[in-house]
Parts: C-alpha cells; sequence; structure tokens
C-alpha cells in the first residue's frame, strides 16, 4: 500500500487516513504560489494600472478614486517584488504570506484612502451605476449629482454679484476719501 488513497474512506478511521498523509512523499516545491507571481512578471501590475489611464478623462472629479488606484498598484508590485524575492533567494512561501497579511493591514488602516468605493447614494442611498461607483469622487446618482450642480451654479452666481457690489463700495470711497482731503 505504498500508493496514497482517498483520505478517510468508509470504514477507516481518520486518525488512520491522516497517517496515510504523513507517509506520502511531498514532492510539491514550497515556492509554489511565489513561483507562480514571480513568474506573472509585471503584468499583474499592468493591468491593475490600465484603468487608472481612464480616470484622466474624468479630471478632478475622479482625483480621490485615482489615488486609491494606485496605492493598490503599490500593493500589488509590493506582493509581486516580494514573490519574485523569495524565489530569488529560495525562501519559502510561508514570507510571501506573511508578506501579504503585512499589505493587508496597511490597506485596512488606510481603507478610506484606498477602497473609497460606495455603492449606494450617499445622499438618497440609490443605488449608483459602474461609472459612479468606480471614477465619480461624490458618490452621488445623477439626480442628487444635478441638484448638487444647479446649488453650485446658484452659488457662483450669488457671488460675483455681491462682488460687484463691494467693487462699486470700493469706487465709491475713494473718491470719498479724495474729497476729505482736499476739505
Amino acid at each position: 500500500m505504498d500508493q496514497f488513497q482517498c483520505p478517510a474512506p468508509l470504514g477507516i478511521s481518520t486518525s488512520r487516513a491522516l497517517n496515510a498523509y504523513d507517509r506520502r512523499d511531498m514532492d510539491i516545491n514550497e515556492l509554489v504560489v511565489s513561483s507562480w507571481l514571480a513568474g506573472l512578471g509585471i503584468w499583474p501590475l499592468v493591468i491593475v494600472l490600465i484603468p487608472n489611464l481612464l480616470f484622466r478623462k474624468y479630471g478632478q472629479s475622479a482625483g480621490k478614486k485615482r489615488m486609491s488606484s494606485l496605492f493598490q498598484a503599490i500593493a500589488v508590485f509590493v506582493i509581486t517584488t516580494v514573490a519574485a524575492f523569495i524565489v530569488e533567494k529560495e525562501l519559502s512561501d510561508k514570507y510571501l504570506f506573511l508578506a501579504v497579511a503585512i499589505v493587508a493591514i496597511v490597506l485596512y488602516m488606510l481603507r478610506a484612502r484606498v477602497f473609497p468605493y460606495k455603492l449606494k447614494c450617499v445622499e438618497c442611498d440609490a443605488a449608483l451605476d459602474f461609472k459612479t461607483i468606480y471614477f465619480m469622487d461624490d458618490n452621488l446618482c445623477t439626480d442628487c449629482h444635478s441638484k448638487k450642480a444647479a446649488e453650485q451654479e446658484a452659488a457662483e452666481e450669488s457671488i460675483p454679484e455681491k462682488e460687484n457690489e463691494t467693487a462699486e463700495i470700493s469706487e465709491d470711497k475713494p473718491e470719498d476719501e479724495s474729497e476729505d482731503l482736499e476739505k
């Protein structure tokens, strides 16, 4: 019975099945995951950065989510670099798992910056479309976005009127001051 059989078939105790696992020769390289990641090269990073090019189309309205995309790319870069280092030094995959855990902890601590995506509108809890979820920083549905844009336009129109009033007042003051100086 040198060959390995399925563990714990009917009628065999689990301890006997575990002994079968212990007797088995482990031909599996301890660098399986690291070798696979290192073999992918730079492609995981490229795949993460491709959507970042699309953020330019949305300008300043996608600034926060563009930065989050860069943070995610940095995380992918760190993990693939650690995998390549582990393969180069012929270490165990345990170190890769440790590095992934550290990166996950850092991402969790920075989760507000790294994962700013919301599935629902922050104003009315309506479901958002993919473009708004992934690209737009305001996390507003189209109705709330149009309302906010209308409010901003109204506020911008009222600001120039106030500036004109202050300009008229400032123009009046020099004349009054010049009259006071003449007297």
